[in-house]
């Protein structure tokens, strides 16, 4: 009995350091905040849908503190909830900018710092680490000129301004404001390649397209692998990079072998070989990914002798969503698998979009890559089927 009384308090004792060890913190003062609790997620894969939530509370001056943990380097959203910085569209909907919300990057032991005021925009920043130090010196550069873009779409939106030759004028207001604001996180990017928020940038600008390929795979080699190799960002855009050359028009495709299948088989891409396959990236939450299966069950059936289909799926829980629209719609059982962390295809094929739609040809190589549902994908479909 005492022996397994000092075993139960040497593992709580282990588990208190261990959480301790993980620690961080976030306090500061933001002048003009009218919130009495700031929200956000945090990506976990332990949670059921893959995000935990949690809040921090606000004092009436603008005051907050919270103590939290997690396990590794972790960009977060904090969504300030005041009215002020909410982009709302009339008639419902508003744009989900990141100006409108305090950002920050977590990591185990951190001291975060937060200072700054609310205007139409979150005008406040961290400090106090130097991922968060370098986060700020960005966001301050960008964040003015994400707001002023988005103010004006707001006005196009809800009809504040009508004139045809005054909305041309803003509309080509807003595309410099982009590229002013693409060029900044790219020299950002260029002149920071040993920060941890310049690696979180570079991937995330990857995660968005707003990058051509080789000007990524670029600016990844010049960031220093010694300095952040083991930042989970720097895992991420190193898997990208790999997959933008690998899943290149013209390659062999990469191999999908797996056992996260609906049907709990093994599944082996190759043993397709001597059929194109179409390879559907999608998720049970993507609008137009469902919309277009009706459009490929059709050409399914069309080339029947000829084609296949393999869907890899994208959720944000363990799969149950997505099992559960597979079996209610049996007429979408083609061949289905779950890209999980332990085979993350969608890192590896570079998917930055959904639905993404691979083309490969009966001897394994990719034909062709569209991102989105359009009839151009079904035209080149049957180009290289008839």
């Amino acid at each position: 009995m005492k022996n397994i009384l000092t075993t139960v308090l040497l593992f709580a004792g282990l588990n208190a350091f261990a959480q301790s060890g993980n620690e961080y913190t976030i306090a500061g003062k933001i002048q003009n905040l009218n919130s009495k609790k700031m929200y956000f997620s945090v990506k976990d894969d332990k949670a059921p849908r893959g995000s935990r939530q949690d809040s921090i509370m606000v004092k009436p001056d603008g005051s907050f503190s919270y103590k939290g943990t997690i396990d590794k380097i972790t960009y977060i959203n904090i969504w300030v909830n005041d009215d002020k910085v909410m982009k709302m569209v009339k008639g419902g909907g508003y744009y989900p900018v990141k100006s409108s919300q305090l950002q920050i990057i977590a990591a185990p032991g951190a001291k975060i710092k937060v200072a700054g005021k609310i205007s139409d925009f979150v005008d406040a920043y961290p400090s106090g680490t130097p991922a968060n130090n370098d986060l700020a010196k960005l966001n301050k550069k960008i964040n003015p000129l994400t707001n002023e873009s988005v103010n004006m779409s707001l006005k196009i939106a809800n009809k504040e301004v009508t004139d045809s030759v005054e909305i041309k004028k803003m509309n080509a207001k807003m595309e410099q404001l982009d590229i002013a604001v693409n060029k900044i996180k790219e020299d950002f990017i260029s002149k920071n390649n040993a920060s941890v928020a310049a690696i979180w940038l570079l991937q995330d600008m990857m995660l968005r397209r707003q990058l051509e390929n080789n000007v990524a795979q670029s600016l990844f080699e010049k960031m220093n692998k010694e300095k952040l190799v083991s930042v989970p960002y720097y895992v991420d855009a190193a898997k990208r990079v790999d997959g933008m050359s690998a899943t290149a028009i013209g390659k062999m495709v990469p191999d999908i072998k797996s056992m996260n299948t609906y049907d709990g088989k093994a599944f082996d891409l190759a043993s397709l070989r001597g059929k194109y396959v179409i390879i559907d990236f999608w998720g049970t939450w993507c609008g137009p990914c469902i919309s277009g299966m009706p459009k490929m069950k059709e050409y399914l059936d069309k080339y029947s002798s000829k084609l296949e289909i393999v869907g890899v799926a994208q959720e944000s829980d363990d799969g149950i969503n997505w099992k559960n629209f597979i079996t209610k719609n049996p007429n979408y059982k083609w061949h289905h698998v779950l890209s999980r962390n332990n085979e993350d295809y969608i890192l590896k094929f570079n998917v930055a979009g959904f639905p993404t739609k691979i083309l490969v040809d009966p001897q394994g190589k990719i034909v062709s890559r569209t991102v989105g549902e359009g009839e151009e994908f079904y035209a080149e479909l049957d180009k290289a089927l008839n």
